[in-house]
């Protein structure tokens, strides 16, 4: 059985990626890539709040931007 994503996942999903789009462009990071990197935070941040969650997924970006170079 597979488990059925929070009712509240896409609207949070598309605040962050919308928040961070300038920010992954600005690194070079791909838009696949940075939802990558956004979905994973949303899982395993759950009970964070968007502040927190944000500052994860930048330094995730920056990380990978770093390897990229």
């Amino acid at each position: 059985m597979t488990e059925e994503p929070h009712p509240k996942y896409e609207i949070v999903l598309a605040c962050l990626m919308q928040r961070l789009h300038s920010y992954a462009q600005g690194l070079g990071v791909d838009e696949a890539t940075a939802r990558e990197i956004v979905e994973r935070v949303i899982a395993e941040m759950p009970d964070a709040d968007d502040f927190d969650r944000r500052a994860e997924a930048r330094n995730r970006m920056l990380n990978v931007a770093r390897r990229v170079r």
